[in-house]
């Protein structure tokens, strides 16, 4: 519906000076693709232009939001670019503009914005993609766990038949990793603890300054996966073999298809079984019906 069309083109309006004024200079380009009315298109530019502007803090309270989440990411990026702009501009990106009006994710949104930055040669921190995967990863299960609402399991089944489909729980999640990421991440953690005793701290010649990171060695992996818990999702070591089998049911899978897969890993199938059923046991896995 058209309705449902507007309310997200004024969030984006809202959020988005450069956006409004291609809206009221360039409407039929600004707004191609968009189920509007010609009467809506009217009422859009009818408003006095002034009124997107009249909140000059909503982006910077949105970025505090989007930076909490993705703190370790962040602090590299300011500490590289020294300019906040570099955050900032999220907000006239299309991953933004993406995200409000097919009613995504804002935070993934956000990582997506990083990851291009990286991907364009802007962000060059050896350290920064890996803090970014994984912190990317732990805001995916913390969604996919609130959209679920953090349903009960049956646990394990009576009896384990290798053409039943599993696949992992809602908040479950494995990654491999750098080897010094959490390392990294730790760091970064602490300088803004020390930081946020004393805020304003950062315009004194002697404030504290972000230390010397871990060296990146992508030859020392770590593997991690993200499981629900009381205060939202955590972190917990994994083997490299949990992480090959448990990384093929991301999707709908069988067991069968599990232990194959596994095989081609070198991977024996007592193994692969053995996490398998562990992973029911604990609900990281669930049956699919």
């Amino acid at each position: 519906m058209s309705y449902h069309t507007l309310q997200r083109l004024v969030v984006r309006m809202l959020f988005d000076d450069q956006f409004v004024a291609q809206v009221y200079t360039s409407p039929d380009q600004a707004l191609t693709n968009l189920e509007l009315t010609p009467t809506e298109r009217q009422q859009l530019i009818q408003v006095d232009r002034r009124a997107w502007g009249y909140d000059p803090l909503r982006r910077k309270r949105t970025l505090r939001t989007l930076v909490e989440e993705f703190k370790a990411s962040t602090t590299l990026a300011l500490a590289e670019t020294r300019s906040l702009a570099s955050l900032d501009q999220f907000f006239s990106s299309p991953f933004f503009h993406n995200s409000v009006q097919n009613r995504g994710s804002m935070g993934l949104a956000f990582s997506q914005f990083l990851a291009d930055l990286i991907k364009q040669g802007t962000l060059t921190a050896p350290q920064l993609p890996n803090v970014l995967k994984l912190e990317t990863l732990m805001a995916g299960c913390r969604r996919e766990l609130e959209a679920a609402g953090r349903p009960v399991q049956s646990g394990l089944p009576g009896s384990i038949d290798e053409h039943q489909e599993v696949r992992l729980s809602p908040g479950v999640d494995v990654g491999r990793f750098q080897g010094n990421t959490i390392e990294t991440i730790q760091k970064i953690e602490h300088y803004l603890f020390e930081v946020n005793l004393m805020p304003a701290m950062v315009l004194c010649d002697d404030a504290p300054r972000l230390p010397a990171l871990p060296v990146v060695d992508e030859k020392k992996k770590l593997y991690l996966q993200c499981v629900p818990s009381a205060s939202g999702v955590s972190l917990v070591n994994i083997s490299r073999d949990e992480f090959l089998v448990l990384s093929e049911a991301r999707r709908p899978t069988s067991i069968q298809r599990l232990i194959s897969r596994a095989a081609a890993s070198a991977i024996s199938k007592s193994k692969a079984l053995e996490i398998i059923v562990e992973s029911l046991e604990q609900q990281h896995l669930m049956l699919t019906r």
